[in-house]
């Protein structure tokens, strides 16, 4: 008898570190896991008093989902002992980091985008997606709620949009676009809808507020966030440009030389003074595995690595919280923008 209970949808973070298979008569049980189709791992369990126990399911399973990508995957586990058979399949796994403190998973998954933050700050010209699971039990469409401002006045208006279902159970994206938004206002009003200052973006009891700034960024990121879904950064603050060079010397016949010269080129970061809710959601950032960043649409997102992190958060009303770090190609390049 397994004894693991998982339920349809489930956060890896939630799948438990090891379950034990009781009742064993014979020597041992073999184990196969099954994940989005392909068969990750299969091992053969020797049994003690009559149990064998399975170890590290959640790391293997997070571990295989990070090195493909997933951030959603099927599950099947597959047991044969004592001339029987037992399945667990049906199941699906949601990749995060963290736990979830309601009672069920899908609770969570159904109230929230994939991203630890309640509100954006977003330039006027960028643009960014919003990822969410859906089960495909709830009707999909897309409410927009701007804020404005014309002729010196303040005013809101809402409309909603349908969005393409697809298959089910699946991650869906929505796209976080002031452009975009300025311009559908622009057209459901037929005139100029003014000024655009904020949007709130809701999918069922889902809601995102996106504040609009015209500052440019000192750096715009991509980086795989706690969901194992790419995510955007736009980085306010002031960005310093060092060349750290070292170099041994050698004197031969009162000549010096120099020899093993080493020239790393960084980025300093400094942010400007956040809140609570974005130290805590940069500081996943700064400790995401995978970082890049894009310099022109011609060639494919480089990756970059992040170093000399400072961040110390404190909810202190008095001090201000900001955050500093350094970055530079993984490669060491110095690339010139186009």
């Amino acid at each position: 008898m397994v004894k693991l209970t998982l339920d349809d949808y489930t956060l890896s973070s939630a799948l438990p570190d090891s379950f034990e298979i009781r009742q064993l008569q014979g020597d041992y049980a073999e184990v196969a896991i099954t994940l989005q189709g392909q068969r990750i791992y299969s091992a053969k369990l020797y049994q003690s008093d009559g149990v064998a126990t399975f170890y590290e399911l959640r790391q293997i399973i997070e571990q295989n989902m990070i090195a493909r990508g997933l951030v959603l995957a099927s599950l099947e586990i597959s047991t044969v002992y004592d001339g029987t058979g037992e399945e667990i399949d049906g199941k699906y796994i949601i990749f995060s980091r963290y736990k979830n403190t309601e009672e069920f998973d899908i609770n969570f998954l159904e109230s929230h985008f994939l991203v630890n933050r309640t509100y954006y700050t977003m330039p006027r010209d960028k643009s960014a997606t919003l990822p969410f699971f859906s089960t495909g039990y709830e009707n999909l469409s897309v409410v927009y709620n701007c804020e404005l401002e014309r002729d010196g006045e303040h005013y809101s208006y809402s409309w909603s949009a349908s969005m393409y279902h697809g298959s089910y159970p699946s991650i869906f994206n929505v796209s976080i676009s002031p452009a975009y938004v300025k311009n559908l206002a622009d057209e459901r009003m037929g005139r100029d809808a003014g000024k655009l200052l904020s949007f709130t973006i809701r999918v069922g009891t889902r809601t995102m507020r996106v504040f609009v700034i015209d500052d440019e960024p000192c750096a715009h990121f991509y980086f795989r966030n706690a969901y194992n879904v790419t995510e955007s950064v736009f980085i306010f603050g002031t960005t310093n440009f060092k060349t750290e060079v070292s170099r041994k010397e050698a004197v031969s016949q009162n000549v010096t030389s120099f020899y093993d010269k080493t020239v790393t080129r960084k980025w300093d970061v400094k942010t400007v003074p956040l809140s609570m809710e974005e130290a805590l959601w940069y500081n996943e950032f700064l400790e995401s595995d995978m970082v890049t960043t894009e310099l022109s649409t011609e060639i494919d997102r480089q990756e970059i690595l992040i170093s000399d992190i400072t961040s110390e958060i404190s909810d202190s009303a008095k001090d201000q919280v900001s955050i500093k770090f350094s970055y530079r190609f993984n490669d060491n390049a110095y690339w010139l923008k186009s």
